[in-house]
C-alpha cells in the first residue's frame, strides 16, 4: 500500500518514514498542495495521508485531499494540548487525529488501523 506523507519537519517526516518503509509501505512526501496534489494525480492508488496540521498550509492540504481525493483516508497529526487544531482536524474531515508523539512512534499500527 502506498501512504502520502504531508509535513514540513523534515526530522518528524524522516521519522515516520523510515518506520513506515521499514514496514513494508510505499511513501511519498511533500510539503505543500502543489506536490501533493502531483503526487496524488500520478498515484491513483494512494490509501492514507498523513497530514501534520501544524506545519505549512496543514490545513489547506488535508481540506484539499479531503474534497478533491475523498478516497484517501486522512490522519491528521499535532500538538496533543492543541485542542483546537484537532477539532479543525475532525471538521475538516479528518479520518483519525493523533498527537505528533504517536504517529512519530507508531505510524504503522495507526495506518493499519485506519485502512481496517
Amino acid at each position: 500500500m502506498k501512504i502520502l506523507l504531508c509535513d514540513s519537519n523534515l526530522i518528524t517526516a524522516s521519522k515516520v518514514g523510515s518506520l513506515l518503509r521499514s514496514q513494508g509501505w510505499e511513501v511519498f512526501s511533500a510539503s505543500r498542495w502543489n506536490k501533493v496534489k502531483e503526487i496524488l494525480d500520478e498515484n491513483a492508488d494512494v490509501s492514507i495521508a498523513f497530514v501534520n496540521l501544524e506545519g505549512f498550509g496543514g490545513e489547506e492540504v488535508m481540506e484539499n485531499i479531503k474534497k478533491e481525493f475523498p478516497q484517501i483516508k486522512v490522519v491528521a497529526y499535532c500538538g496533543h494540548m492543541n485542542i483546537q487544531l484537532q477539532d479543525k482536524a475532525r471538521q475538516l474531515g479528518a479520518d483519525m487525529v493523533v498527537p505528533n508523539s504517536s504517529v512519530a512512534s507508531q505510524a504503522h499500527i495507526i495506518a493499519k488501523e485506519v485502512t481496517s
